[in-house]
């Protein structure tokens, strides 16, 4: 709404006229903004069709993302192993092992060495000085110490012993925490037997050469030196005490004796990794009874069969997408939004025609000869009975996707699928083209409006000045008759 001044006088517009210019000027602008109704129409279509589309282009991703990652002969190689009787012994294989079977025999588990103090009297100190601790194998009573590798000339051959001071005010679980901390390769615990305190050392690793020995040149700490070649009553090696020396793992692969300071044998078999965990042997050493489990190495099938999977589920989400944009719905007389579209048709005629084509180099050329079929809808389906058996075929079922022929149209499908991905999707592919255009449409459609609105907004403005020009002129024109009428009335009185 609009105001004119004229001579003094406020008037609205439409005042002086005596016309609903309000009603005039929103009917004509009305009418000049007819065709955004048709617009905004179009531009709810259009906007569908791009987050459609978008759609499209992710599930193409994901289906290009299915087909690289089948397209790498590594992925497809794979092992796996059993065990006869994983009681006693597990088994792992790398894709590098080699297939095969062979017996294994535990007879004996490494073990650490572990060893007691005597009674100790409780929360007491344990005594002052020096205990050395000293990493090597036992072989009854004799100790052959881990030297010093590498060591300088100077103390070529010598032990490296780890000394721990020891205070007048040192109890047990204090001692323990200072042998902890002191890295002796010594683990030691304060025990408390209801009565007593005792302090209990152990190797923190297993196997013979992580026994150890615990030596002192203090008479107040000789109840915890450990040294069976001088064992005297009150020492850690008094026979009272519980003792257990460390040894190494002793098996036999395919009858053949392997030894290891640790319950895992890693480097006697290329690629398999065998964990003992409990001795198959009874009688050993003396009169060893023998019960070997059996260990198998087999190619594993399931990556291959996985990627297959992977690859039909992705190709099945897009197929349905595509078919349900494009076709016409009889029923309901209802086109897709992307039926008679010319690219989009042309992108699922594209890929049925590469499901229907061959790779060639492998013993079998077509994916139905693996078992994946085509339905009448464009969908695929898996006969797990024929897949079982390509899989199980030696490298069939990777060859058929993977082979590099050199040759888009007989490469394998892996690669064929990969490769239009990457190029529907990429800079000037006909996806991302498709994708661009449709955005372009729905620009141009919002710069119409803009365009109609402004042309609208126009007319008011002109309308209303138009009409203000004209009540102002009414205004004029209604006042000089007001004053003639007023000289006539006066006229009529002075002639009367």
């Amino acid at each position: 709404m609009s105001t004119v001044t004229n001579t003094g006088t406020l008037s609205s517009t439409g005042i002086g006229s005596g016309l609903n210019v309000t009603s005039i000027v929103s009917q004509l602008v009305a009418l000049e903004k007819a065709p955004l109704t048709l617009l905004a129409t179009k531009a709810t279509a259009e906007q569908t069709q791009i987050t459609s589309f978008g759609q499209i282009q992710s599930q193409i991703s994901a289906l290009t993302d299915a087909a690289t990652a089948m397209a790498n002969p590594a992925g497809w190689t794979a092992s796996k192993a059993s065990s006869s009787n994983p009681n006693a012994a597990s088994v792992t294989a790398t894709n590098s092992a080699q297939p095969g079977s062979f017996t294994l025999d535990v007879d004996a588990l490494a073990t650490q060495q572990s060893v007691s103090s005597g009674q100790l009297t409780a929360g007491a100190p344990v005594g002052a000085g020096t205990l050395s601790f000293q990493l090597g194998t036992w072989s009854g009573t004799t100790f052959n110490p881990v030297l010093a590798a590498p060591v300088p000339p100077a103390t070529l051959g010598l032990p490296v012993p780890v000394s721990v001071s020891v205070s007048s005010t040192d109890t047990v679980a204090t001692l323990a925490a200072k042998i902890n901390a002191a890295n002796t390769g010594v683990v030691a615990t304060a025990f408390n037997d209801g009565t007593a305190d005792r302090l209990l050392l152990r190797s923190k690793n297993t196997g013979a050469a992580a026994g150890f020995q615990v030596t002192t040149p203090d008479a107040a700490l000789s109840a915890l030196r450990f040294d069976p070649s001088t064992a005297t009553t009150g020492t850690m090696a008094d026979p009272a005490n519980p003792t257990l020396y460390g040894q190494d793992a002793k098996a036999r692969i395919n009858g053949i004796a392997v030894t290891s300071n640790s319950n895992t044998l890693a480097s006697n078999i290329p690629g398999v990794t065998i964990n003992l965990l409990a001795t198959t042997t009874t009688g050993y050493p003396a009169s060893p009874v023998r019960s070997p489990a059996t260990l198998n190495i087999s190619t594993d099938v399931t990556p291959g069969v996985g990627f297959v999977q992977n690859f039909v589920t992705a190709y099945n989400a897009l197929n349905t997408t595509l078919t349900t944009v494009t076709k016409y719905d009889g029923a309901t007389k209802t086109a897709g939004m992307f039926q008679g579209d010319s690219a989009v048709v042309g992108l699922q005629n594209m890929l049925r025609r590469m499901v229907g084509s061959t790779s060639l180099g492998a013993s079998s050329q077509y994916l139905s000869d693996v078992g994946i079929e085509t339905q009448v809808d464009g969908s695929l389906t898996i006969n797990t009975t024929k897949l079982s058996t390509a899989a199980n075929n030696g490298t069939t079922l990777q060859q058929l996707f993977t082979n590099n022929n050199g040759n888009a149209s007989t490469n394998g499908f892996a690669l064929k699928f990969r490769d239009f991905g990457k190029a529907a999707l990429g800079i000037g592919g006909m996806v991302t083209n498709q994708a661009t255009a449709l955005a372009a449409v729905l620009a141009d459609n919002t710069k119409q409006q803009t365009a109609v609105n402004d042309r609208a907004a126009a007319l008011q403005a002109q309308l209303q000045a138009q009409y203000s020009a004209l009540d102002a002129r009414m205004v004029q024109l209604n006042s000089i008759g007001s004053y003639v009428q007023q000289q006539v009335t006066l006229w009529n009185k002075s002639t009367a």
